[in-house]
């Protein structure tokens, strides 16, 4: 089974516009949500006392259905409170009691408040989409998404998050102060904000089958280099003491397509890899020594190198003037414009031809006898998730012979006119 466009866009817009009913404003949020969930990751959410953290995460887990479970971290939380456990019976046998893992969506709020041993209790679920209990695999429910929620690192009564830990999170997002504005709003309709309920506006086959089409989407192959240029920059940057994993290399690939997925393309500009640079990257960097006492912090580091690694420049030609453009720069020469009937051919024809399609390319260059046409040269890399295209060089078709006949005479008279002159002069 298979979504249409406009049915996709219509459970995304509704799963948007159901939070929103609860959640003034943080936008980027329940963007990065939605992209989370249509990626199979998990989103960290970290900020002060009352900035919605847990509003926002139990909303979205509402309105996309499914089962939602909630756990609230404390000091004494062990991990049996949240996996489940087994009840032996005096005659011998035993039952599985499950806990709230066993769920589509597990919001852990606070988690920073468990201690590592029961943060670890997550580890398995959140890569492997399973958990171990005495020596039993339980599979967990399908699809499957952890929303925590955390005080900043430091407060009373707080575990810091391991490595191991932060990394399994897809983004990390920080929810802070609402404006002026956004509160303000909030108090004037705080009592139906406070008793507004919020439905399921999807099911969890809707989310599986969105899941299956986010993979659909195409990514080009620069754009892929993209990633890994800011990855490995990163991890050679002289501030950062331990870089991103592989992880960091993944998040932004699944990430890209679904952030371009959510907004309607079928393919990933590199634009859509800097919109997630930080929510993707900034937990998964630990800053040296010596730039922690000069205040670097990891999004400046980020910043920094997405400002320093080029961008690819490839992608559809847009217009003839583009493609006059892009043959004067890969040939030296000046370009000549074909008139307006053979214009939106011949942008058509660059911008969507693809490498492996050349014959079908070359046909529709025999059809433009009297224009000038466009010949192909070598591959060059291409971008923007369109199909890879053809370097355009210019190439004249030679004049009709009746042609070069006119021309011959008229320079004949213009010789002879010039001659004249001379001897009358």
């Amino acid at each position: 089974m298979t979504i249409k466009q406009g049915a996709k866009n219509l459970i995304l817009s509704k799963i948007i516009a159901e939070v929103s009913r609860v959640v003034i404003g943080k936008d980027e949020i329940k963007e990065l949500l939605l992209i989370a969930l249509l990626s199979q990751g998990h989103v960290l959410i970290e900020g002060l006392p009352g900035t919605a953290k847990t509003t926002i995460a139990r909303t979205f887990a509402q309105a996309i259905g499914g089962i939602f479970k909630r756990v609230q971290g404390t000091p004494d939380m062990l991990p049996a409170d949240i996996l489940g456990f087994y009840l032996y019976r005096p005659d011998g046998s035993s039952n599985f009691m499950p806990g709230p893992i066993f769920a589509n969506v597990l919001l852990t709020d606070e988690l920073n408040r468990t201690t590592p041993r029961t943060q670890a209790a997550l580890l398995e679920s959140m890569q492997e989409q399973q958990v171990t209990i005495e020596r039993e695999t339980h599979l967990l429910e399908q699809p499957f998404i952890v929303i925590a929620s955390q005080i900043p690192y430091g407060g009373p009564g707080t575990s810091p998050l391991t490595e191991v830990q932060t990394d399994r999170f897809m983004f990390r997002i920080w929810s802070g102060l609402p404006s002026m504005e956004e509160e303000n709003l909030m108090l004037q309709d705080i009592d139906a904000i406070s008793k507004a309920h919020v439905s399921a506006v999807a099911t969890t086959s809707d989310i599986i089958q969105l899941q299956k089409e986010v993979k659909k989407v195409h990514i080009a192959d620069d754009v892929r280099i993209y990633i890994l240029n800011i990855v490995d920059s990163l991890r050679h940057h002289q501030d950062v003491a331990t870089g991103p994993s592989p992880r960091a290399s993944i998040t932004l690939f699944k990430g890209a397509k679904a952030l371009a997925f959510v907004q309607g393309r079928d393919f990933v500009t590199p634009d859509d890899v800097k919109q997630l640079l930080v929510p993707a990257l900034c937990h998964r960097l630990r800053i040296s020594v010596e730039a922690e006492m000069e205040d670097v912090t990891p999004e400046a580091i980020i910043t920094q190198v997405a400002t320093e690694v080029p961008i690819p420049k490839g992608g559809a030609v847009s217009s003839t003037e583009d493609a006059n453009k892009m043959v004067e720069e890969t040939t030296g020469a000046p370009a000549i414009t074909p008139d307006a009937s053979h214009a939106e051919e011949t942008t058509e024809l660059l911008a969507t031809a693809p490498a492996e399609d050349t014959g079908a390319a070359e046909g529709t260059r025999q059809e433009m006898v009297d224009e000038p046409s466009f010949t192909e040269s070598e591959e060059t890399p291409h971008s923007g998730g369109e199909a890879p295209g053809k370097t355009p060089r210019l190439s004249l078709k030679t004049f009709p012979e009746w042609e070069w006949i006119l021309i011959i005479v008229a320079l004949v008279v213009a010789a002879i006119m010039i001659s004249v002159g001379l001897l009358s002069f």
